[in-house]
């Protein structure tokens, strides 16, 4: 009977959750630094200030798709690290992409 253990491989850097594929890739949520003219309320509340911001994105690791909040791949608000989730797993769920080597 062994007794060994597999440890998992490390997360690379900046990876706050990872959701498998159902190909067997991974789809990684991760900060996002950027500037936007939302307020600190979110969307749609604007501002004419421009505020650097620390938001959150996803990017599959099969198929290369990164998840935006929109059709202008705007990543997602500091408020809206749920729905960056809910979309990173919605993605995971559906995509049949396998691993590419190295990723």
């Amino acid at each position: 009977m062994s007794t060994s253990t597999t440890w998992a491989t490390a997360w690379p850097e900046g990876v706050l959750a990872r959701y498998l594929t159902v190909g067997g890739a991974h789809v990684d949520l991760t900060t996002r630094r950027f500037t936007t003219n939302y307020t600190a309320q979110g969307r749609p509340y604007i501002s004419d200030r421009w505020y650097e911001v620390d938001g959150f994105t996803w990017t599959c690791r099969g198929c290369d798709t990164r998840g935006s909040v929109n059709a202008f791949g705007d990543p997602y608000l500091p408020t809206e690290r749920n729905k960056a989730h809910e979309d990173a797993n919605g993605h995971a769920a559906a995509c049949r992409s396998m691993a590419r080597p190295g990723h």
